[in-house]
């Protein structure tokens, strides 16, 4: 009850702050509702709001925002640290940067992905592209997901910011602050995050081996001779620690620095837009054990067990924007330079694990790439866009066990038109992308080949007062896909892939909305004749709410069909087909009371009925002691949770 009692405390004061505030209403951002359905506003491209609560309650991490987005999946591996999948495809194929600068996590297991190091309230707008429809990264096989920062500027001395509190079932607690202060000459700013929950039970009742807690802060330091000029400096810290249900051990520590320094010009001339230099470091330190988080090693023999790799990345970039005509042309050169460590120790007792501390790290593997691009946009007439990009990548790679090195000359393209009618969007598109084994397939197989990805897409949207939709089909074929087996070997095969993401929302009468999803996608091992592992199955969601701007409240359904089409043991780096399941649907309720202009409460519950179910994307559960989990299948997701957010602007 203290942690309820906090909320309320906060909702008091932060309407308190507000209301003894004077504040322009016309700088007055309104805070969003819930979002249950994601918002699709350009072709093959979602823009989704990182610090509007979102529906089923995604852990604190960047990848439970990403839920809402259809075709998306989240492997489970306890209550944290889910690895994102876009139409089955997860892992390097799905470029994930923050500020454009890239964040590789260090466990061999895929323990901390990128997204365990990302805090999605820390930025302003996360940008997802639907496959590889852009070339501003290298292998871009599925798509990319951008956490972005927006520039600041102020034109006067001032201060502004947000700040947010979540409580929930399972002891869970999220806060976050993100607070801006400067003049005309710079800025600051600061924010910060904490968030834990305690292990969550399934709809049995039964414990699941998951808690976790994570803590981020970060400083922006920026100089700003005239709007159109800065020189900025960020920081960016995590830690933490988390349990898992499907392993033989915990991630005891996540640690992450990073630093970027960005330079940057706009307006230059009518030709010259601007020109953006950056620089970015990143740290990430990792421990895995089987003893900190959970009951320790015991027998007649125990073994307790420690690793801690870590991992180095460097990048740099050149872009410039220039409008030619009616061309507007973006050039860019970048690197990324990435290398690999890790120690080791085990042992009869909690000191010989330790000891891997008083060791030296031995690097495992180096990578590097370099890369040089070109995108377009050419403005045909007043209702016709043509898109395209080049991509040209020069990549290496070493593993230090055996001496191998493998070098590689990737390439990248895509051609896509956009026609503009009375409300509609009509897109058709092609492209092609080609990507290296990363470093969890080199671990297998440092013979593997390149993959080739080529890819059609094509789709409507319609936006007008009351109706708003959209829907996008793909098929793609992937030359040289790279296979994981479970038995930790690799190999390339020729997979086929289609399918599509379908959403819209209907006001029907005013206040009143009806919204609903879809999404399906089919994958087949072309080489084997068979299905393609850690393909997902269909998915429907629908919704009704009501909104007036001051009061909400919906109803959210979630169907997910059973998935017969499976090929045990078979995946990618981050799991592999454990056998079929069954189909499910979920049931959750929200709503929402707008305080005033700049606070607002929300509240929600997830999996009303309490329903016992699992994910097919998800890893195998594991024998943990103390927990009466079943072992070798996919791990329970959550049962019933209750939770209530404050959020508030000033």
């Amino acid at each position: 009850m203290k942690q309820y009692y906090l909320l309320l405390a906060l909702v008091i004061t932060m309407s308190g702050l507000s209301f003894a505030q004077t504040i322009d209403e016309n700088k007055t951002i309104i805070l969003e509702g819930i979002t249950v359905i994601s918002s699709q506003e350009e072709s093959l491209k979602v823009n989704v709001n990182p610090k509007s609560p979102a529906q089923p309650l995604p852990p604190s991490d960047g990848a439970g925002i990403l839920k809402s987005v259809p075709n998306f999946s989240v492997t489970r591996k306890g209550g944290n640290s889910g690895d994102p999948l876009f139409r089955g495809l997860g892992g390097s194929r799905l470029a994930i940067t923050t500020d454009d600068s890239f964040i590789y996590g260090g466990c061999g297991g895929r323990m901390d992905p990128p997204t365990a190091y990302i805090f999605p309230n820390l930025y302003d707008r996360v940008v997802i592209t639907k496959g590889p429809q852009t070339v501003i990264y290298p292998g871009i096989i599925t798509g990319a997901v951008q956490f972005l920062r927006d520039d600041i500027y102020f034109y006067e001395a001032g201060a502004n910011g947000d700040a947010g509190l979540t409580l929930g079932s399972f002891g869970k607690f999220d806060a976050f602050a993100d607070i801006s202060a400067g003049a005309e000459f710079g800025y600051l700013r600061i924010n910060g995050m904490y968030n834990k929950q305690d292990d969550y039970e399934a709809g049995n009742g039964e414990k699941v081996h998951s808690k976790f807690e994570r803590n981020s802060q970060s400083a922006q330091i920026g100089i700003t001779p005239d709007e159109y000029s800065r020189a900025e400096f960020t920081y960016d810290r995590s830690r933490g620690e988390a349990a898992y249900a499907d392993r033989m051990m915990d991630g005891s520590k996540f640690d992450k620095d990073a630093y970027k320094i960005r330079l940057s010009k706009d307006e230059i001339s009518d030709v010259f837009k601007n020109i953006n230099i950056q620089y970015g470091y990143s740290y990430t330190d990792h421990v895995m054990d089987n003893y900190n988080l959970r009951q320790e090693p015991s027998g007649m023999m125990p073994t307790f067990r420690a690793s801690n790799p870590d991992r180095t990345t460097q990048s740099a970039s050149l872009t410039t924007d220039i409008n030619i005509d009616l061309a507007e042309i973006k050039i860019g050169l970048d690197w990324i330079d990435d290398k690999h460590r890790g120690r080791n120790a085990s042992g009869a007792n909690k000191t010989a694990a330790d000891a891997y501390k008083n060791q030296d790290r031995v690097t495992n593997q180096k990578a590097s790439d370099i890369g040089v691009f070109a995108e377009a946009n050419i403005r045909l007439t007043d209702e016709q866009l043509l898109v395209t990009g080049l991509r040209h990548d020069k990549s290496k790679a070493e593993r230090f066990a055996d001496g191998k090195e493998k070098k590689f000359d990737l390439n990248a393209a895509f051609l896509r038109y956009e026609y503009y009618n009375k409300g509609f969007t009509y897109f058709g598109g092609i492209g092609f992308a080609q990507r290296v084994p990363d470093f969890w397939e080199r671990n297998r197989n440092m013979d593997l080949d390149k993959e080739s990805n080529i890819q059609l897409d094509a789709g409507i949207l319609y936006k007008d007062d009351a109706l708003r939709g959209s829907f996008n089909l793909f098929a793609s074929q992937i030359s040289d896909f790279i296979l994981i087996y479970s038995n930790n070997t690799a190999k390339n095969i020729d997979a086929r892939r289609y399918g599509f993401e379908g959403e819209g929302e209907w006001e029907f009468v005013k206040n009143y909305k009806l919204g609903v999803s879809a999404a399906y996608t089919y994958g087949k091992n072309r080489s084997g004749d068979k299905a393609l592992g850690q393909t997902p199955p269909f998915e429907l969601k629908s919704s009704l709410g009501y909104d007036n701007s001051i009061v909400s409240a919906a109803i959210l359904a979630r169907y997910v069909a059973p998935q017969h089409r499976v090929a045990v043991g078979e995946g990618n780096i981050i799991g592999q087909d454990i056998g079929k399941s069954g189909g499910f649907t979920v049931f959750s309720i929200n709503g929402s009371w707008k305080i005033n202009k700049n606070i607002s409460l929300f509240l929600g519950i997830d999996n009303i009925f309490d329903k016992k179910y699992s994910e097919f994307i998800s890893k195998g559960s594991y024998d943990v002691a103390g927990y009466n989990q079943p072992t070798s299948i996919q791990i329970y997701e959550p049962g019933r949770q209750f939770w209530a957010s404050v959020q508030g602007k000033f």
